[in-house]
């Protein structure tokens, strides 16, 4: 169930908590964890919002299409059927982002070099893509290590 903002209402099921930390001591944490969560999701908001100069629908436009390719490529490698590449409308479809502004951002993308169109009319990424954001993605990196370090000396206190 999800209340009016799209938020989850409830745990989600098969939840684990973390071995040696019990039901009532991650309950007794839970604000401390919340505000460990906040700090990390509004730092990468914000280095994303900066990355992208304020565009966060073309950050997500490239990470459906950098996740999907990603993806397929792991499947190709253990010899899985691969998912279909991304087009415009798979994109509408999974994010809820408008069609012609999909349509928009993607012809960013591919002016931008980040990524291109195939002959079946799908869009990959491009190896540009390493490249560009090689710092980026060791940031958010250091930062998920950080917060996860946190969490895990709170749930252990």
């Amino acid at each position: 169930p999800k209340d009016r903002a799209a938020f989850p209402t409830e745990l989600p099921t098969g939840l684990h908590i973390p071995a040696g930390v019990s039901p009532e001591v991650y309950a007794s944490h839970r604000d401390i964890l919340s505000v460990l969560l906040l700090r990390f999701m509004t730092s990468r908001l914000r280095a994303m919002y900066q990355a992208y100069d304020g565009d966060l629908t073309l950050c997500l436009v490239l990470g459906e299409i950098a996740s999907r390719n990603t993806e397929r490529f792991y499947d190709e490698r253990r010899g899985y059927m691969p998912a279909d590449a991304h087009n415009a409308l798979s994109i509408s479809d999974v994010t809820g982002i408008p069609r012609e502004t999909v349509r928009r951002k993607l012809a960013k993308l591919v002016e931008l070099g980040w990524i291109e169109k195939t002959p079946e009319d799908m869009y990959v990424i491009t190896d540009k893509i390493g490249t560009v954001f090689a710092a980026f993605d060791d940031s958010q990196t250091y930062d998920l290590m950080k917060t996860s370090e946190r969490i895990s000396n709170v749930l252990r206190s």
